[in-house]
């Protein structure tokens, strides 16, 4: 048997415990979009998004909910007065502007969680890199 040499490796620095890439881009994908940012440190951005996403979502739920709880309350009267008004529709634009701004914040969100950790990767590596030929 040939004696091995214990030599250092060093590599590019891990993440700290409580800033995971993948947990970054886990949380952003499947709770909320912001709350990687929080794992990334960077907060006003994070509440940025949070904000814009659950005000979209609140919008888009109110676009939906109004005019069935309209719906709701026309159609009690109608069986306890007998009077009748018009219902109320759903305006489907309403619903699709919403939806397809609160879709657009998500992807927003998700894009530069991973923008941001790619350009974290890349300043590691460099900075690896200039170490290593010194």
């Amino acid at each position: 048997m040939t004696p091995q040499a214990d030599l250092p490796v060093s590599g590019p620095a891990r993440d700290a415990a409580g800033s995971s890439v993948r947990l970054a881009i886990l949380l952003s994908a499947a709770v909320c979009p912001g709350a990687g940012h929080f794992v990334q440190r960077r907060w006003v951005r994070g509440a940025l998004f949070l904000v814009v996403f659950v005000a979209c979502l609140v919008m888009l739920l109110l676009a939906v909910v109004v005019p069935l709880l309209m719906n709701l309350q026309i159609t009690l009267d109608f069986a306890e007065k007998g009077s009748s008004e018009d219902y109320r529709a759903v305006s489907i634009m309403e619903v699709l502007v919403w939806f397809g701004l609160t879709v657009l914040v998500y992807l927003a969100a998700l894009v530069d969680i991973v923008a941001y950790a790619r350009g974290q990767a890349r300043r590691r590596l460099e900075s690896f890199t200039a170490n290593g030929r010194e």
